[in-house]
């Protein structure tokens, strides 16, 4: 009957609204022509926008600026950010590309374009980028941590690690990178790992509520619930929004025998989430160790209702049916339920004629 789901929350694209400049406002000089002056001064304004996030009126200076002066390449670079920030990614991408045939080892650019290329869905583009990235600088943590967390989306999660393995190397203050390493970690059952990773971003940085979140569900494999319990709520207390903590906190309190306190947490699940199908379930499970059976019967309904391929609420709701004597509903749930994938359910349809 226990079909509890607990849901992981990883974090990934966190930091890739940060801007960079490839420099800063440029100092004229007397030897320049007066369109080599004007250009100087059309990407020092681009610049003050940028830097006031006006990035429509940034990217209008150094398209003049670019007019003047064709080969600047400062000014692609500055204009393929301010496109990135705009959410012009194309766009971005194509004055990235400009920017590289004139400057072609700045490493900044080549990470900047990937991305760009991650943004647009394109990973294996981005990857291609971050590594040139790395080629041309060893230590830059932010390319490896997203190679790392292409693998990772790709479940490719051993190259994920040696990805995090590189970025926490460069930086061993990345709490992003040993967060997300617990996780690869997580996928391929080294749950001690794991905990040790969670723990050290905690140590660099103890305000990241989907970290508590992680740790909690690695304890909870762990089978140490009251620690899980603990590192839920401090999760819940960084965050009082934070509904998926609420439901692995109310399932951690399942595994451990308090129903009552998992059908709080639940409860507060569907407050915040009312169209979240996996609080409804879980609820009804902790509903009916509690022999309320109908009251598991229409939590399964709504989490059926939410999603009607949920094979585990079929396979709940027909133990609470066989239970109020409605044998033929039982096992017509229980038949759904296995022909969805939740092969518990096929012990139970012994019973059935």
């Amino acid at each position: 009957m226990n079909r509890l789901k607990a849901t992981t929350l990883l974090t990934f694209a966190m930091l890739l609204s940060s801007i960079s400049f490839a420099q800063d406002t440029i100092v004229e000089a007397t030897i320049l022509d007066s369109a080599d002056i004007q250009a100087d001064k059309l990407y020092n304004s681009g610049i003050s926008h940028f830097k006031n996030k006006n990035f429509k009126a940034a990217i209008s200076d150094f398209t003049e600026s670019l007019e003047l002066r064709a080969d600047f390449e400062p000014a692609y670079f500055n204009r393929a950010n301010c496109k990135s920030e705009d959410g012009d990614l194309a766009g971005a991408i194509a004055d990235f590309d400009k920017a590289i045939t004139y400057v072609a080892d700045n490493p900044e650019t080549w990470y900047l374009r990937g991305q760009a290329k991650y943004k647009s869905n394109d990973s294996e583009g981005a990857i291609a980028d971050f590594n040139q990235t790395t080629s041309l600088k060893a230590s830059h943590a932010q390319a490896h941590y997203y190679t790392g967390v292409i693998m990772f989306e790709a479940k490719d999660y051993e190259s994920a690690i040696a990805s995090f393995d590189k970025a926490v190397s460069a930086d061993k203050r990345h709490a992003y990178a040993y967060n997300d390493r617990g996780s690869a970690k997580r996928q391929i059952g080294d749950v001690d790992g794991a905990i040790n990773d969670y723990k050290k971003a905690l140590m660099i940085d103890n305000n990241m509520a989907f970290t508590h979140n992680n740790l909690g569900s690695a304890q909870r494999k762990k089978g140490n619930f009251k620690a899980a319990i603990q590192s839920y709520s401090k999760a819940i207390n960084l965050d009082s929004k934070y509904y998926i903590a609420y439901n692995n906190r109310g399932s951690a309190y399942f595994d451990a025998g308090d129903f009552d306190e998992a059908i709080k947490d639940f409860s507060r699940t569907i407050e915040l989430r009312s169209d979240y199908p996996f609080a409804y379930n879980n609820r009804a499970s902790a509903k009916f160790r509690l022999e309320d059976y109908q009251g598991c019967i229409d939590d399964c309904n709504k989490a059926i209702e939410l999603d009607a391929n949920y094979g585990y609420a079929y396979q709940n709701r027909g133990s609470a049916k066989e239970l109020l004597r409605d044998d033929a509903g039982a096992c017509a749930d229980w038949k759904k339920a296995v022909e969805l994938g939740a092969e518990g359910a096929k012990s139970f349809i012994g019973i059935c004629n």
